[in-house]
């Protein structure tokens, strides 16, 4: 660590040279009330390049941060008003604008209509944000699709998400941790048109203010709102048609403004129904020696419906006070049916029998949420005040019938077993907390807050077997169980400008209290922990053209309540999950240094390190025959990665964003079977590249590229893929409209192999994944008027990641 204290030292020595300030102003209209959603660019003289971009809020204020000193231009549009230019000079801290008039338009809209275009990919001190909704290739997809084509993000063929290769990652919706376990977050995110989302927060490094859960990070996904003022709205309805599945999804989202009052409504439906093949080989080893081996065959077709609607009114009690009442439903239901055939052979490959499996699985999840905010300003400053509360319920009911059909090695039929799984689970949530930020001397801020959360999970699994046409059940493999779980967090954060150094530093503190209960054979476990959890971020600006930014933090990553559970829930003929209730949290440090050129080209190097990694890991069972998938603490887990990241406009029609991670992991440690993991891997390259191509006002192009190479993963070893995709827009009604042809994964390329090598365990196997489909999608806004919501955050944020089945 000596030599990174040396660095940070002389990068803020060496930048107290330089001065920075804010610019803030305020947008009334000729009628003087408070322009709210008004454009405003900031723009760089002499050459008047745009500097910075963003929109008033509901007061009709701006600010303008970390601002270098210097002449600018402002110039503020919005649809209806005559634009505005005023001159203006940064050269203290703080720089006020006054009161900006926009005087109401008087020729036809499409004369004083002025665009902005958001660029894609933004870095931002302690985040990178995707404008996913500038990319055109994304249009028709769903929000798991679309995580893919994230920098950084790779997303398995079983819907399981990480970020630069490390798990762990805290998957949040609207600030909001989404409460499911990596199965139920995958059919989730597949049920979600990527219409909805208007971009996505990546932080490797979250700030103490965010939750400490999640040691892969946070990918917060932000749903798109149309929250104008009068009566506003936006109609979608897409199809795809591929070889091997078909898919429909439309939304429709309303809103209404007043001066009083802001109602929204926001509804989809989401229908897919796919088809996925593999096979694999299992060899069951006695030291080096082949002992028996087994040779499957799978084929799976998945149906998944989905409907949710979230809903919200902000009441406008006063200029400094807003309540806001949120509610969302999702009703979901899917049916997943598995055919496999199991052929086992002797230690001399000479087959000694079959058998035919078929596993139904049917869950109609359902869930809602409630939530109220309360937010206070009581001046024109950063100075404010928040309190939420929320409350989510989730309930279960899968059901998995099993049928399993044996032969000899002639092809005899010996035998039949018939096999229901009955399961009901039920998750109560919940979560206050406050929020309160207060404005420093010398453009300084501190924020601080309080957060507890509560979680109970009702727990009931009974296994039948089915005799003489009867369901009876076996109370040996049947689990009924009880766990609760409460989180108390306290935070501060600082945040503070010296001259062309930010600096931020924070520290959570988290105290976890578990407690879970077998109530059919009355086994218990009890956990009680506290941490600490600090976090520093450094951004240093050089000069205009260079900028330095270190990240330093620890984060925890707690078990998926489903993992604690220690019943055993087949998967195939041969493969079981069974949850482990010995399981330790995992500690982690992440740090991260990046140097950016011109906010144009960006180079980021970070290494990871934690203690009691969680990992699911395949053990072979004591009958040498089947396999259990347990989730399992490796002692000792590090990690690094390189990112090299390029985002310009080349020219007027053509903008590239293109994305080079190189990362690696390594396992230090032993497993429970006494499984050793002292493995150095190997180096894994993943690039992502969007390309995008303006034909004429109306017409737009896009291509987007995506590989991974080889990567490795405790004891498994994924293969290469790479994925192209092509897209065209069509903007229609004077651009109220447009139509989307989206070409995904045309050269069908996205299937891989693996193997994984464990105790006395190899196996080899192929997934094909088949996504290559042609979506076509319609979109129309209609309404008019001026952008005014802000959105709040969740009570609860951490607790939901864990509650799936």
């Amino acid at each position: 660590m000596r030599p990174l204290y040396i660095l940070l030292f002389f990068v803020i020595y060496g930048s107290f040279a330089y001065a920075q300030g804010n610019i803030l102003g305020k947008i009334n209209d000729d009628k003087n009330l408070p322009v709210a959603g008004a454009i405003v660019r900031l723009q760089k003289l002499p050459d008047t390049a745009i500097y910075k971009v963003l929109t008033t809020d509901t007061s009709g204020r701006f600010i303008f941060k970390d601002v270098f000193q210097g002449n600018y231009l402002l110039k503020i549009s919005l649809v209806g008003y005559q634009s505005s230019k005023l001159l203006i000079t940064c050269r203290d801290s703080l720089t006020d604008a006054g009161v900006i008039t926009l005087k109401s338009a008087v020729v036809q809209l499409h004369e004083v209509s002025i665009q902005a275009k958001t660029p894609l990919i933004e870095k931002q001190i302690d985040r990178t944000v995707v404008n996913v909704d500038q990319n055109i290739a994304n249009t028709g997809t769903n929000a798991l699709e679309l995580l893919k084509k994230l920098p950084g993000v790779q997303v398995t063929p079983d819907g399981q998400v990480t970020l630069n290769g490390k798990s762990g990652v805290n998957v949040t919706i609207d600030g909001r941790t989404t409460f499911l376990s990596a199965d139920d977050l995958a059919n989730l995110l597949t049920n979600t048109p990527s219409s909805d989302i208007q971009k996505i927060e990546i932080m490797t490094n979250p700030s103490a203010k965010y939750d400490a859960g999640g040691t892969g990070g946070i990918i917060n996904i932000i749903r798109k709102k149309n929250t104008k003022s009068g009566f506003n709205g936006n109609v979608t309805a897409g199809t795809g048609l591929g070889p091997h599945y078909s898919r429909y999804n439309s939304s429709l989202v309303l809103n209404f403004k007043t001066d009083k009052y802001n109602l929204y409504l926001n509804n989809s439906y989401g229908y897919s129904n796919g088809y996925t093949s593999s096979y694999g080989t299992s060899d069951i080893m006695n030291g080096n020696a082949l002992a028996s081996e087994q040779n499957t065959t799978n084929q799976a077709t998945t149906i998944n419906k989905a409907y949710n609607s979230s809903a919200g009114i902000d009441l406008y009690l006063s200029k400094k006070a807003t309540l806001t009442l949120t509610g969302s439903v999702s009703d979901r239901s899917s049916n997943n049916n598995l055919t496999s055939i199991l052929t086992t052979a002797d230690s001399n490959r000479v087959k000694t029998g079959s058998e035919n499996f078929n596993a139904l699985n049917i869950d109609k999840p359902l869930n809602f949420t409630t939530g109220i905010q309360l937010l206070h300003k009581p001046d024109t400053t950063i100075r404010a005040w928040s309190v939420d509360v929320d409350y989510s319920d989730y309930r279960y009911r899968p059901g998995q019938y099993n049928t399993g059909l044996n032969y000899d090695p002639s092809g005899f039929f010996l035998n039949r077993s018939n096999v229901f799984i009955d399961e009901m689970r039920t998750l109560h949530i919940l979560g206050a907390r406050t929020d309160y930020v207060m404005p420093l001397p010398g453009n300084g801020k501190i924020e601080a807050g309080l957060k507890s959360s509560y979680v109970k999970t009702l727990n009931n699994s009974i296994y039948y077997n089915q005799v003489n046409g009867l369901n009876v059940a076996d109370p040996s493999q049947s689990d009924d169980n009880v766990n609760s779980e409460n989180i108390n967090a306290a935070y501060i954060n600082f945040n503070r400008q010296y001259k062309k150094i930010a600096v931020q530093a924070g520290l959570r503190a988290e105290q976890t209290q578990m407690d879970g209960k077998q109530l059919n054979n009355a086994a218990s476990f009890h956990q009680n922990y506290f941490g600490l959890f600090p976090t520093v971020f450094v951004n240093d600006k050089i000069d205009e053209r260079n900028t330095l930014n270190f990240q330093f933090g620890k984060r925890i990553d707690r078990p998926d309540y489903h993992e604690l559970v220690p019943f055993r829930r087949p998967l195939s003929a041969t493969l079981s999950f069974q949850g482990n209730p010995n399981l330790k949290p995992d500690i982690n440090w992440h740090s991260e240094l990046t140097w950016s050129w011109k906010n144009t080209f960006f180079v980021t190097a970070a290494y990871d390190l934690d203690h009691n990694y969680l990992r699911t890991l395949y053990y072979l069972d004591s009958n040498k025959t089947t396999i259990t998938r347990m989730p399992t603490n490796i002692p000792l887990a590090q990690s690094w990665n390189v990112d090299l990241s390029f985002n310009k406009v080349l020219v007027k029609w053509f903008t590239t964003n293109t994305t080079a991670t190189f990362y690696q992991n390594l396992f230090n440690g032993t497993a429970n079977n006494g499984f050793s993991f002292d493995d150095p891997g190997f180096v894994t390259l993943d690039l992502v590249t969007n390309n995008s191509f303006r034909c004429s006002d109306n017409l737009s192009l896009e291509a987007d590229f995506e590989y991974e190479s080889r990567r490795q993963f405790v004891g498994s070893i994924f293969g290469a893929y790479s994925v192209l995709s092509l897209a065209a827009k069509q903007k229609l009604f004077h651009g109220q409209g447009s139509l989307t042809l989206n070409a995904n994964n045309i050269l069908n390329t996205e299937s891989r192999g693996s193997s994984d090598r464990y105790l006395n365990l190899i196996q080899h196997g192929y997934s094909y994944v088949y996504s290559r489909a042609f979506l076509l999608t319609f979109n129309y806004r209609f309404g008019s008027g001026k952008l005014a919501k802000t959105q709040s955050k969740s009570g609860s944020e951490e607790e939901q990641k864990r509650a799936g089945n």
